[in-house]
């Protein structure tokens, strides 16, 4: 019916704490009144990323059935959900992440190897061979990853 109202959404008042600076609570306050948020939980997803993640599948076709995926930068899961959806029983999606991610079903996830006080990495210095030769898309990536 035309003019007919939307049911509105409760909006979350967050009190402040003790322990807690006005940023927090700032950040705490946007976090529970997000839609997105909530549509993610009612979802299941475990983000709210993954929203984005569909919607850059749905304008560039990033994710196709039987694609092997790598997901830097992983925690908490959301993108590998959508990906794990996406390239099917016949695809790999592998995250990886210094945090640690709780088991996303059908991707493997790995947990990122610590690095020394220079940032240095071994990984590159040993030969393709060990590294692995298959090629994989690169989905997500945050900066602390390099890209």
């Amino acid at each position: 019916m035309k003019g007919e109202a939307k049911p509105r959404e409760l909006n979350v008042h967050v009190k402040t704490a003790k322990r807690r600076d006005y940023a927090s609570t700032l950040w705490l306050k946007r976090q529970l009144n997000d839609p997105y948020v909530r549509r993610a939980k009612a979802e299941g997803w475990r983000s709210r990323a993954a929203f984005k993640l569909l919607e850059l599948d749905e304008k560039f076709a990033l994710l196709k059935p039987g694609a092997r995926i790598v997901d830097l930068g992983c925690a908490p899961g959301g993108w590998c959900q959508v990906a794990v959806k996406a390239v099917g029983r016949k695809g790999t999606v592998v995250g990886i992440d210094y945090l640690e991610t709780p088991a996303v079903p059908g991707a493997v996830i790995v947990p990122a190897p610590a690095r020394g006080p220079t940032g240095d990495d071994d990984s590159r210095h040993r030969p393709p061979t060990e590294r692995g030769r298959h090629r994989a898309r690169r989905v997500g990536g945050a900066a602390r990853y390099g890209g």
